[in-house]
């Protein structure tokens, strides 16, 4: 009787034991939410809720908050205050080091090494899989391309006699040269090429004129490398030689002037009073963004055709003479996300972020809606068709020479607007010595960032 009886309580005790065991799992269940949090708004934030979608039906359990229309600043501010999300997203790729740097992201060297890790190299392109790293430590995983190009009128460089791009910059300094035409009152009618800080450049233009030279950005002591690398002293002179015979016949003075009045007379910067769509200059980096707005005049609806009167054809940048293993490259960045460090969930943050990474059919549709190549290499993640003339795009993208700088924490990438400062001071005629003050940048670029370290 006593023995039934220990087995009767024995059995009561399994059963309370497995109900507890069961309201505990479907507990735990019911709170396995991962919050996202992203600048997206409109068509885009559908995609990527789509996504959302598809990652809690292959993950039953598994709950995803998605929040959109978040900016960078306010993601940093609220992960560094203890409230953020588990995953946030940064749209530009100069923000790396600000996320990384103050710790906001996680390191994800364990994450992407673990048993549900990623091949880095075999998943991404080349250029994001560098442009995921700050200070040696990734911490984050790419999404689609910022890719930055050179664009050219096809007309106007065949009515000079030219058949083909400028692949040097040897190159476009002639070029410019044939192709650059003069009012009467001796000022700038027609530009074949401005490299100039403030032209249409979103204040990257530094950036371009580094990558055209291969100038690093920091050196292999982790210093900053803006004296060190003499490619930038080179790049710098390169521009100042090319303003002075280009425009000022010689003299840099008076080619800067007209240069100064001509940029300030530009056309507006998103419709057809374009300078590039009017034919008011020749040659120009830009970002592949602009690319459907040269192709219709006055949006950026991705196009079969080209229907607006520019024809322009899109190349990699024309190079430094000992920089010719890099033609065909650009300027190429990546939207980035990561893992807050205050994430209470990060085996869960880390399954979404790996999917939200990884998947095939948000890449194709958001690059048949925006224009924004992929960071991953299967070929399931381009759209079905894409127009022809964009094809030059995903060249540059998948060009192993393509990247963005190496980023470091130096807040909100104070030291692109550093160097884009001294960039138009110099050729401005504000700027006597290049040697000291590319010396006196990299200092202040060592401090900015020992000092967020």
């Amino acid at each position: 009787m006593r023995k039934n009886r220990m087995f009767a309580s024995l059995a009561v005790t399994a059963l309370v034991v497995s109900s507890l065991v069961a309201a505990t799992t479907g507990a735990h269940a019911a709170t396995r939410t991962v919050t996202v949090w992203s600048p997206y708004q409109g068509g885009n934030l559908t995609m990527w809720d789509a996504a959302i979608k598809r990652i809690e039906a292959a993950n039953p359990g598994l709950t995803v908050k998605s929040v959109g229309n978040i900016d960078m600043a306010k993601s940093l501010a609220a992960i560094n205050a203890g409230n953020g999300p588990d995953i946030s997203v940064s749209n530009g790729n100069g923000n790396l080091g600000w996320f990384c740097g103050t710790g906001a992201w996680q390191n994800l060297n364990t994450y992407i090494a673990g048993k549900n890790g990623i091949d880095m190299a075999a998943t991404f392109n080349a250029a994001s899989v560098s442009s995921s790293i700050s200070n040696h430590v990734r911490c984050a995983l790419p999404l689609y391309s910022e890719v930055f190009g050179f664009y050219y009128n096809k007309d106007l460089l065949s009515k000079a006699g030219f058949a083909n791009p400028p692949k040097t910059t040897t190159e476009l300094l002639t070029y410019s040269q044939k192709l650059t035409t003069f009012n009467a009152d001796g000022s700038i009618k027609a530009a074949g090429f401005l490299p100039w800080a403030g032209y249409y450049g979103f204040d990257m233009d530094s950036m371009w004129l580094g990558q055209m030279f291969g100038a690093k950005w920091y050196g292999g002591d982790r210093s900053a490398a803006f004296s060190s690398d003499p490619k930038w002293a080179k790049a710098f002179n390169w521009q100042k030689d090319f303003i002075a015979k280009v425009y000022g016949g010689g003299d840099f003075e008076k080619g800067s002037k007209l240069l100064t009045k001509f940029v300030a007379a530009r056309g507006g910067e998103w419709g057809t009073d374009h300078d590039f769509m009017t034919g008011r200059v020749a040659m120009k980096w830009d970002a592949n963004w602009m690319a459907p707005m040269f192709c219709t005049g006055d949006d950026w609806t991705m196009a079969d055709k080209c229907t607006a009167k520019v024809n322009f054809g899109i190349t990699g940048f024309p190079v430094s003479p000992d920089n010719s293993a890099a033609y065909g490259s650009g300027v190429v960045g990546q939207g980035q996300m990561g893992i807050s460090k205050g994430s209470k969930n990060v085996k869960d943050a880390w399954i979404v972020m790996k999917a939200l990474a990884t998947d095939t059919k948000l890449a194709s549709a958001w690059d048949t809606a925006n224009g924004a190549p992929s960071s991953l290499l299967a070929k399931a993640a381009r759209p079905a068709t894409y127009p022809a003339w964009y094809q030059p795009i995903y060249d540059i993208t998948a060009n192993p020479k393509s990247a963005y700088h190496t980023v470091k924490n130096t807040g909100e990438h104070l030291e692109e607007s550093l160097l884009q400062n001294l960039m138009a001071s110099w050729q401005a005629g504000d700027t006597p010595n290049i040697k000291s003050a590319l010396a006196d940048l990299a200092q202040k670029v060592d401090q900015i960032v020992s000092r967020n370290s």
